[in-house]
């Protein structure tokens, strides 16, 4: 397949224009994520049937030109594992992406599981085989390799016949309208953004610790988040996941103290410890009224039985619809299915659509028969 180096604003304009009237676009990014919050783009590639275009993000460092390609509903763009992509093109366009198609998506309807690679989907569906061994070489180095261009145009090159020979076979199927439902998710769970405030929310273990260590907890959450993106460095550079809960519970008033915590490296002490302790020190006297309520602690061991009957149940219906069950519904997402009932909320965008029928009807329905039990255990666990 032929491509065209992309580079100068103004044949990214006229490219644009061009590519407006296309029906279907393939897309991927290249991108460095080492010591980044955000990705670095590299690269990004187009492509329609009969050609590539390479478009050079370090000689268009802001091409907002692109914003109006991702943002119209036309050309629908197809991908594969989009979720880091629709990062990059967001960050490069100013704007989240519309109308997505993302092959790995399809491909586990198909029976291919929840994170199927691109070669290997590839070479099922078409018979064709493509290398991977440029995925992880240096895209800002510039002039790119024979290698990298040609890696580049083949992420693009099939993903066109990829669509179309999944379409069918989905259509086939029965499926289609459900992946193309499950597309628009992808961009609705896309947007949701986090709150910094609630992030303590999600540290393992934070059940255990009281209402003035959970002060603790949300403070350095909150911090690392904000921080993290504010100065463009991961996570983990500031705190570590295994720190969060220690510093919380054990609150260091020192620099020996701290120095004991786990996975506060040499590093991580000598450029963040003095934060780190003032942040702990002012959270530690958070007034009572405005501390965090306590977590509850884990549901008793018979919830298992509440929940295999959940289990049960959905790997029928997802039998009888011809779907593998984790497509219906992943294990983390019981849970959460829970939490809903409980607080007598309505169902979350990912139970809106077909699945309303298909999973929150009938779970619903299996809450409902042990509502008593369900409210005594959850009343007894906070």
């Amino acid at each position: 397949m032929d491509f065209e180096w992309i580079s100068t604003p103004g044949r990214l304009r006229s490219l644009v224009r061009e590519l407006e009237t296309c029906s279907l676009l393939a897309v991927d990014t290249e991108f460095l994520r080492v010591d980044t919050f955000y990705p670095i783009p590299g690269l990004l590639q187009l492509a329609d049937a009969e050609q590539a275009w390479l478009i050079d993000p370090l000689a268009l460092p802001q091409p907002l030109e692109l914003a109006r390609l991702f943002y119209a509903q036309r050309p629908l763009k197809i991908l594969h594992a989009c979720y880091e992509d629709l990062e990059v093109i967001q960050q490069l366009s100013g704007l989240q992406v519309r109308e997505v198609f993302d092959t790995q998506l399809a491909a586990s309807y198909l029976g291919y599981g929840l994170q199927v690679g691109y070669q290997r989907l590839l070479q099922a569906e078409l018979g064709i085989v493509i290398s991977k061994e440029e995925s992880r070489s240096d895209w800002l180095h510039r002039p790119l390799s024979g290698q990298q261009l040609q890696y580049a145009v083949q992420d693009v090159r099939y993903l066109l016949p990829l669509y179309e020979a999944m379409r069918e076979r989905l259509i086939e199927l029965g499926h289609w309208e459900r992946v193309e439902e499950d597309n628009k998710l992808i961009l609705i769970e896309f947007a949701e953004t986090i709150d910094a405030d609630e992030l303590w929310r999600e540290v393992h273990g934070a059940w255990r610790l009281s209402r003035q260590q959970l002060a603790v907890l949300r403070a350095l959450c909150a911090w690392r988040e904000r921080q993290a993106r504010e100065r463009n460095i991961p996570r983990g550079f500031l705190l570590k996941n295994e720190s969060l809960l220690q510093l919380a519970a054990r609150q260091p008033r020192n620099f020996h103290q701290l120095e004991s915590i786990e996975g506060m490296s040499p590093r991580i002490l000598r450029r963040e410890a003095e934060g780190i302790l003032q942040l702990i020190d002012d959270a530690a006297s958070t007034p009572e009224d405005l501390r965090p309520a306590l977590l509850p602690r884990p549901w008793p061991r018979e919830m298992r039985d509440i929940m295999g009957t959940c289990r049960d149940l959905l790997s029928a219906r997802a039998q009888a619809l011809g779907l593998p069950v984790d497509v219906l519904i992943r294990k983390r997402q019981y849970e959460q299915l829970l939490d809903l009932y409980l607080a007598d909320a309505e169902p979350s965008a990912r139970f809106q659509g077909w699945r309303r029928e298909e999973v929150w009807v009938p779970v619903m329905r299996v809450f409902d028969e042990q509502r008593q039990t369900l409210r005594q255990w959850d009343q007894e666990r906070r």
